[in-house]
């Protein structure tokens, strides 16, 4: 369990280091785009990661990589599609936490 959490995280900061390689092929899509839609972009992704950190504080996901809980404790009353859209948006928060990252570290090899 503490390397599926752990997993989890490195994968997600490993997608936000290549999310420059994204971008860039969407921008291939997309001939002109305004900066009214880079901005709305750039605020869903900022939306996203503060739902994230909420996620990421509400699932208590910090314990379960201190292998603090040594079993999952799941609700099963919650509809899955709440539980799906809280790791989603944990991801989403590593995602950016590895584009932030990638971002720092090419601007500092010009």
């Amino acid at each position: 369990m503490l390397c599926a959490y752990w997993g989890f995280v490195f994968m997600s900061l490993h997608l936000g280091l290549h999310w420059c390689v994204i971008v860039g092929m969407a921008g291939k899509f997309m001939k002109k785009s305004s900066r009214a839609c880079k901005w709305i972009l750039r605020m869903t992704a900022a939306l996203i990661a503060v739902y994230g950190v909420y996620a990421f504080i509400k699932r208590d996901f910090g314990n379960y990589m201190l292998l603090r809980y040594h079993f999952v404790f799941f609700d099963f009353e919650e509809p899955l599609a709440l539980f799906l859209m809280d790791y989603a948006a944990i991801m989403g928060l590593f995602v950016g936490v590895g584009y932030c990252i990638s971002v720092l570290l090419i601007g500092k090899k010009r």
